[in-house]
């Protein structure tokens, strides 16, 4: 029972939890500035909104259909190998994209190499790596890990927006690639074989306290159980329900009176929420249990959308802080749950190649929720029918951890 109450947050292990976060947030970085193109892509080239939503859209598609990959390959080639692919993807992808003068040529940087990136050093890797060294508290350790959305968001947007104000969005996306280029250097130098190695304390044959897998999970194995397509359903609705929301925050918050600048800190401060969200549901899934967590974070969120719906029918200050309190708090708070719930049904030397094909449900919960919030809003030309759509995907997306046995027995 000692080891239990054993805590798993050793110095090297934080040093991990460090090197995850600082490669999440480069992913985030990269693709999450994009909202503030919408406009100017929109304005230089007279394009409908749903084209312009479609260049995230691909991108995200591309980042949930290449998990299954980046898992195969942290499990084959080791972190430095995918860390280091998906920062050149991301720095080349943005350089490239300054250049763009057709949609294609935004298909191909924005969508096909920067969505690439933000896979290779996002959840599935990370998730790969807390699993090597956490195992009793990796609910916090993959809050931790998956708070580098906000963070990476926030830097994102906020200093995108002002290398648009100040050269205009080509020079920013140069800009913003080399930024991400210079990281290359942190990969190079770290300790890599030890980072691999895992925990000596998990890798060790395990004690009553913690479970050993009863049998060896493979992608074949996985793929025939409920629990897999629950939780790749729980990534795709509330993918669908946060993203068709995110798409169109900048924007919305221009047409509604802000300014350019005005929308893109607002919405980028949800961001400083985010880490706060995350390390308080990973707290309470210690606490109270994942369920109630998860429960409280699909309520949080779907008041965050019907505040943000508020803004054009009544005084701007309170709705606005609403929305920045509530999405801020629960945007990302459902990726530690997954995590740690597919962590406790599918560990073993295949995670990461599982975790990769459970995350392909995030990279179409994010494309088709952005995609179809921009055709919802080409059709109607009102958001109205955008947040409706948000509100029901969100309701979806929290129906698996009710009806499927063993992701709700994970869960309490």
């Amino acid at each position: 029972m000692s080891q239990s109450k054993k805590t798993e947050f050793v110095p090297i292990a934080i040093g991990v939890l460090m090197l995850c976060f600082l490669m999440g947030l480069v992913g985030r970085f990269a693709f999450e500035n994009f909202p503030n193109l919408v406009s100017p892509l929109g304005s230089e080239f007279q394009w409908p909104r749903g084209t312009v939503a479609s260049i995230y859209s691909i991108g995200a598609v591309i980042t949930g259909l290449t998990g299954p990959i980046v898992g195969i390959l942290f499990d084959r080639y080791g972190p430095r190998t995918v860390y280091g692919i998906g920062i050149l993807s991301a720095g080349l992808g943005l350089i490239f994209a300054s250049y763009a003068t057709n949609i294609w040529q935004f298909y191909m940087t924005i969508s096909l190499l920067v969505g690439f990136s933000a896979s290779c050093c996002g959840n599935v890797p990370n998730a790969a790596m807390a699993s090597r060294w956490f195992r009793a508290q990796i609910p916090l350790a993959l809050a931790i890990i998956y708070s580098s959305m906000g963070a990476g968001t926030l830097l994102g947007l906020s200093l995108s927006q002002i290398f648009i104000e100040n050269y205009g969005w080509r020079q920013a996306e140069l800009l913003l690639g080399f930024c991400v280029l210079s990281l290359l250097l942190v990969i190079l130098f770290l300790p890599w074989r030890r980072i691999t190695a895992g925990s000596t304390e998990l890798s060790r044959p395990q004690t009553a306290d913690v479970k050993k897998p009863e049998i060896e999970w493979t992608m074949s194995k996985a793929i025939r159980t409920w629990p897999f397509w629950g939780l790749a359903s729980v990534f795709f609705f509330t993918g669908n329900g946060m993203f068709s929301v995110v798409i169109q925050a900048v924007t919305y918050l221009i047409e509604v009176g802000f300014t350019p600048i005005e929308a893109s800190v607002n919405y980028g401060l949800s961001g400083l929420l985010i880490p706060v969200g995350m390390l308080g549901a990973g707290y309470l899934a210690l606490k109270i249990g994942l369920f109630k967590t998860a429960m409280l974070s699909y309520v949080i969120t779907i008041v965050a959308v019907v505040c943000i719906w508020l803004l054009d029918r009544s005084d701007h200050l309170i709705p606005l802080y609403g929305f920045i309190i509530f999405f801020g708090l629960s945007m990302g708070s459902r990726g530690p749950m997954i995590g740690s719930i597919s962590s406790l049904l599918f560990h073993g030397r295949n995670f990461g190649t599982i975790y990769g094909g459970i995350a392909v449900g995030g990279g179409f919960g994010m494309a088709s929720g952005s995609f179809f919030s921009g055709l919802i809003f080409d059709l109607t030309g009102s958001y109205d029918a955008v947040f409706t759509y948000s509100i029901v995907c969100l309701v979806v997306g929290a129906s698996p951890f009710i009806l499927i046995k063993e992701i709700r027995n994970q869960s309490w």
